[in-house]
């Protein structure tokens, strides 16, 4: 699968209210999947790091940074 592609999907998946960006509720479901057995300890200084604008959510420009970075 294309990266874009599949950052499209965890996209779609995570971003559950729909509205473009995924809140700090939804990131923690996504690191939880995407890090599993590292557990969510790591949610808050991840999150900080990949929340470039520091608006408190993850566009998807940002999760595709963060996807090259932690999951590739």
């Amino acid at each position: 699968m294309e990266l874009n592609q599949w950052v499209d999907e965890l996209f779609e998946v995570f971003d559950v209210d729909k509205d473009g960006v995924i809140s700090r509720s939804e990131f923690v479901e996504l690191i939880d999947v995407l890090l599993q057995d590292k557990g969510i300890r790591m949610c808050e200084t991840i999150f900080h790091r990949f929340d470039k604008n520091h608006d408190n959510s993850i566009s998807k420009s940002e999760l595709k940074e963060m996807v090259i970075e932690l999951a590739l």
